[in-house]
């Protein structure tokens, strides 16, 4: 497993990280699920998910970080619209 690790899976790892620490902040009551800090948080991370699956392709997981991506989005448009 080792020497098939590869820099697009440490960026894979590091997308995995910013939505489990986004989630991490909104459990903790550190940030609130509604600010788009979190769903920036998960846009980035689910994006760097996104991107190492380009080269370790995962219908299940490529389908939920599209939908991370979807749902961040839109919740950003949602934010930026009520200012």
């Amino acid at each position: 497993m080792i020497k098939d690790f590869a820099l697009y899976d440490a960026i894979g790892i590091v997308g995995s990280l910013f939505i489990a620490g986004a989630y991490l902040a909104v459990t903790r009551k550190w940030l609130a699920g509604d600010q788009p800090t979190f769903q920036a948080l998960n846009l980035i991370g689910a994006a760097l998910i996104l991107f190492s699956l380009w080269y370790r392709p995962n219908a299940g997981a490529i389908l939920i970080e599209v939908l991370w991506i979807i749902i961040a989005i839109t919740s950003l448009i949602g934010h930026w619209r009520k200012r």
